[in-house]
This record gives C-alpha cells, sequence and structure tokens, in this order.
C-alpha cells in the first residue's frame, strides 16, 4: 500500500486580528486540515516544513500548538526563516534538541528533513546549514538504506525570482550535491518561495510547494521578496514508491470571503 505523507510550508500563524494581505493565516491553514482530514484521512503523517509562524513570537507558537491539537495526523515541525528557536521550545516543549532535524522511515522510504534556519543570516532571511548540521546530513545519508525523499524549508537551487534567491539556502548548491553524490535521494521538497517550482539538479528533483496563505506571483527576473497575491493557498500530498514517488498539490477554497486591497502587495517579508 502506498504512504500519503501530508505536506504544508509556510503558514505564518498571526496573533488573533493580524492579517496579511487581507487573509487570516490560522483560518487557511485549518481549511488545509480539514480538507486533508476529510480527502486523505489515511495519510501516515503530516510535515509542516517551516515559517510555522509570521513573527516567531510565543503566542502565535501557542495558537498553532492550539490548532494541532484538533487534527488526527502524527505531526513533524520543522523551522524556517520566520521562526525563532527558542520561542518555539517554549511552547513545544517535548522539542529539546537544538536542530529540528531527522529522519523518519515510512516502509521502505525514508523521509530526511533538514533545519535551514540561520538567525544570524545577514540578509535577515537566507537559510544556512552549519558544520555541525552538514556533518548530520553526510552521516544520515550514509547510514541510511533505501530511497529518501528530504525536505528543507529554504530553496538550494536558482528559482528566478532574483529577490528570493537572496534569501535561499546559502550554502544550498554544497549541500544539493552533497545528496546527489548519495546517490539514494529520489526528490528534494521545500518551501520558502510560497510557489510551486520544479527542477533538476545532477539527476536529483528539486520541487517546491506552496503556501496555505499567500503566495508569491509569477513575476520573474529582479524584484523585492517583499512581493504577495491572494491565490488559493493549499498542500502537497506525497505519495511514497520505491521506484517513483509522485508529489500532488491541491488548492483548497478558503471557508470564508477575504478581502485584500490590491492584486499584488508588499507584505511577504
Amino acid at each position: 500500500m502506498t504512504e500519503k505523507i501530508l505536506l504544508m510550508s509556510d503558514i505564518h500563524i498571526t496573533e488573533p486580528g493580524v492579517d496579511i494581505i487581507g487573509l487570516d493565516p490560522t483560518t487557511r491553514f485549518r481549511d488545509c486540515l480539514e480538507h486533508a482530514s476529510l480527502h486523505h484521512a489515511d495519510a501516515s503523517h503530516l510535515f509542516l516544513m517551516g515559517d510555522l509562524t509570521h513573527n516567531g513570537l510565543v503566542t502565535e507558537y501557542k495558537i498553532l500548538k492550539k490548532v494541532l491539537q484538533n487534527q488526527p495526523f502524527p505531526t513533524t515541525l520543522m523551522l524556517g526563516n520566520h521562526d525563532r528557536r527558542d520561542a518555539f521550545l517554549e511552547v513545544f516543549t517535548k522539542l529539546t534538541t537544538r536542530f529540528q532535524h531527522g529522519s523518519i522511515n515510512f516502509g521502505k522510504s525514508t523521509i530526511l528533513y533538514l533545519d535551514t534556519l540561520d538567525e544570524d543570516a545577514k540578509n535577515k532571511h537566507g537559510g544556512l546549514m552549519c558544520e555541525e548540521r552538514l556533518q548530520w546530513l553526510e552521516a544520515t545519508l550514509s547510514l541510511e538504506n533505501g530511497p529518501i525523499i528530504l525536505l528543507a524549508h529554504h530553496h538550494m537551487l536558482t528559482s528566478g525570482f532574483d529577490g528570493m534567491d537572496e534569501i535561499n539556502l546559502q550554502n544550498g548548491r554544497q549541500i544539493a550535491d552533497i545528496i546527489a553524490s548519495s546517490k539514494r535521494c529520489q526528490m528534494v521538497i521545500n518551501g520558502h518561495i510560497h510557489r510551486i517550482i520544479v527542477s533538476t539538479y545532477k539527476g536529483v528533483t528539486h520541487t517546491m510547494i506552496k503556501s496555505p496563505c499567500h503566495q508569491m506571483p509569477m513575476v520573474l527576473g529582479s524584484g523585492t521578496s517583499r512581493l504577495s497575491i491572494a491565490e488559493p493557498g493549499g498542500y502537497g500530498l506525497l505519495l511514497l514508491d520505491e521506484e517513483t514517488p509522485l508529489l500532488h498539490h491541491i488548492d483548497v477554497t478558503p471557508s470564508r470571503v477575504e478581502s485584500h486591497s490590491s492584486p499584488i502587495s508588499k507584505s511577504k517579508y
């Protein structure tokens, strides 16, 4: 039987009454959870792939924790550039490891998830994997057996959105080389950009998923990373297979009418 894995990235939970371009991130996240519970109740796991909150506040993580108490899926939390370790661990006290990375086996496949948060980034939102995390990645890739799907918040390769590529995983090409050299990674999946993008590098597929909330508008080339558009949100559905894993993206219709001031707004970062 094919294992179903739910992927949601860039949740951006805010405090009550605080919207993002007229959208309520908590409501949109609930919509995705409810949709997944209704249509994919047989999913084995839910990965939240970073940017759990918008400002990294304890109050925002408390809202997230409350929302997650009412959904049925075993859940793994990852960190993105909008997250803050101390505030996160203050709320999710059972997660006591320094870095929020690890691996989980699903049948003959393994999902390996990375921690790319760099709170000391000069460009504020760029990601980085330090030497300790790189050593962990190489050791884990050498120990695991069977095919691997790798999850990360930040993207490793260029996207065509220059503003977002300035805040990518700063040593992403090095990490992509490590992954490719393992000869066992079927696919790398990340969020961060809030748009579906697919590319390949040395035989490995690199793909991105949308946010449940706001999206990056299709404006290629030079420009800011702060652009957002109120297109439908959604989540990824990963079907694990030893030879041909599949990643679907599911758009979710909002449960309430939302208003936003303009088609494209500068509020993403």
